[in-house]
């Protein structure tokens, strides 16, 4: 069979991107890679079942089918995005201009989500998200001076934030000043002693910095600095930190060596897959945004699919409070669009029979509960 591809712009408010999916059959998936003037700016992939099947006709309809729904979701999801950003501009509120700069940076948009990020500390200059997602993006874009200025000054707005330390001393370590990067991870680790990312990158501090200058006097001595980075690795270990183990093998060999370097780039590259992106969190922010903004887009087909992406990440990801709180209020939606059907049905019931009284009372009923319903779920969003 051969591959299966297709190609399309997206023209949407004097943007244009360029969107191109593909199968890569032997593999048994395919690839939606998303262009704006060239460059690549979002790459996903979906796999398929690559059935054995005497009928070839009907195996490369399902995969043809499978991969046109990929690209033009891909597409109508550009549009709405920027829908979504438009409508957002004419709004005077600030978290939902921080949930679309997070969407923005998702979709590796950066300047727009810079952007985003911006207007709502104009909106609200004393609301610590916003600088803190802004510090972040600085430091995706390697902007690590920017980066240092926006978390000092969020810190200023709130001191006992240890997400802001943490994301402080990364940029920090990146400038190469890990001096104050190792000072922010530990006034981030007092706040909150669980903190297993801030631990880690504590590790990669005390190690990264003997590369830098092994002769600091600010820090313990090399040897003291490389015990430390072992304790912060043992303590996450204790933790049961799941792949943990196997990192501090690799780590304990290449030192052993006298590999700083290699321990380093060890952990460096271990580090997306212990901790991976809060995926739920992403989830979650596209719903809020559909939901207040998206107008028709929030239908009974989207409406699954949020469903079923919360629920493969609650088996993935366990316990979440955002993922159960995010499933309960898709719930609710589709429990208030069954009202809404519901009151359709009844309507059908009165054009057939003008005076049956049941179908007139139920009809009211749930006129007055749709109501209260939709002013209700607002009130959970907002």
């Amino acid at each position: 069979m051969s591959e299966i591809g297709f190609n399309d712009n997206v023209q949407v408010y004097g943007r244009k991107f360029h969107v191109q999916t593909a199968t890569h059959t032997s593999k048994g998936m395919a690839s939606c890679e998303v262009f704006e003037e060239g460059r690549l700016i979002n790459k996903n992939y979906v796999t398929f079942e690559r059935r054995k099947s005497t009928d070839s006709e009907a195996l490369e309809k399902r995969i043809r089918e499978i991969v046109e729904t990929i690209h033009q979701e891909t597409m109508n999801e550009i549009e709405l995005m920027f829908t979504i950003s438009e409508k957002i501009k004419k709004m005077e509120h600030a978290p939902s201009h921080v949930k679309m700069g997070l969407l923005f940076v998702k979709n590796n948009l950066l300047q727009d989500a810079v952007d985003e990020f911006k207007t709502a500390i104009k909106i609200n200059p004393d609301g610590v998200d916003a600088y803190n997602n802004l510090g972040l993006t600085y430091i995706r874009m390697q902007n690590f001076p920017e980066a240092v200025r926006i978390l000092e000054r969020a810190l200023r707005i709130k001191s006992d934030y240890a997400d802001i330390h943490l994301n402080l001393a990364m940029a920090y370590y990146y400038e190469k000043q890990h001096y104050k990067g190792l000072d922010h991870i530990q006034r981030s680790l007092r706040i909150n002693p669980d903190y297993q990312v801030a631990r880690y990158n504590q590790a990669i501090l005390y190690l990264d910095s003997i590369l830098s200058d092994k002769k600091d006097k600010q820090l313990p001595p090399a040897n003291i600095r490389v015990e430390r980075s072992i304790q912060q690795l043992q303590y996450l270990a204790k933790g049961n930190l799941e792949g943990i183990t196997s990192i501090i093998n690799k780590v304990e060999k290449a030192l052993a060596i006298k590999d700083i370097e290699g321990a380093v780039k060890t952990l460096n590259g271990a580090r997306e897959k212990l901790f991976p992106d809060a995926i739920h969190s992403i989830i979650g922010i596209n719903f809020y945004l559909r939901f207040m903004y998206g107008g028709r887009s929030l239908n009974t087909h989207t409406l699954k699919s949020f469903e079923q992406e919360l629920l493969d990440s609650i088996e993935q990801q366990g316990d979440y409070a955002d993922l159960w709180n995010n499933l309960g209020i898709v719930h609710l939606i589709q429990c208030r669009n069954l009202f809404l059907q519901a009151l359709n049905e009844f309507n059908r019931a009165l054009d057939i029979n003008p005076k049956f009284e049941k179908a007139l009372k139920n009809k009211k009923l749930v006129e007055n509960d749709g109501k209260e319903f939709l002013i209700l779920l607002r009130a959970i969003l907002k």
